[in-house]
């Protein structure tokens, strides 16, 4: 997905991550210009999931979601689009890994008190990844429906 999203935001998006990831080859987080993307900043995070444990996978996947709050925040934006991670080039059990981030973004935005729009962005060709998606956003957080923040989901038809 790091290299659709810096194929669409253009080149000088290309030069600033490489120039980063050079200068700092072990961050967990690199952030850009939004480039010829609609959007302020981007946040490459690396994330190296664990695939031969589920508890890892899930609490690989709350340390991810919180790092990009935290980023987020110390920014002040009150938006965020995420791909939908872990469930293209590393397939694992989308039945493990929606529900996890979608529960992990409820709980830190319910627990900080956040009004953020969340977007989902889901190429079109994954409609079972999107379905999920969808039943998880509709899934009341702790048995209740919050009005703190709104999530969408969005389908992409072309990403070149």
């Amino acid at each position: 997905m790091r290299i659709a999203i810096i194929k669409a935001a253009g080149k000088n998006v290309q030069i600033e991550y490489d120039t980063e990831h050079k200068t700092h080859p072990n961050a967990t987080l690199i952030a850009t210009r939004p480039g010829n993307l609609p959007c302020k900043q981007i946040f490459f995070v690396k994330w190296k999931p664990d695939s031969g444990d589920d508890d890892k996978l899930q609490q690989s996947l709350r340390d991810m979601i919180l790092l990009v709050v935290q980023n987020v925040l110390s920014h002040n934006f009150t938006s965020i689009a995420f791909p939908a991670i872990g469930c293209g080039e590393h397939k694992f059990s989308i039945s493990i890994v929606v529900p996890t981030i979608v529960k992990e973004l409820k709980k830190q935005l319910t627990k900080r008190n956040l009004s953020w729009l969340v977007k989902f962005i889901i190429e079109s060709n994954q409609q079972h990844i999107y379905d999920e998606f969808c039943k998880q956003v509709s899934t009341p957080y702790e048995g209740k429906f919050l009005k703190t923040f709104y999530i969408d989901i969005m389908i992409v038809y072309a990403f070149h």
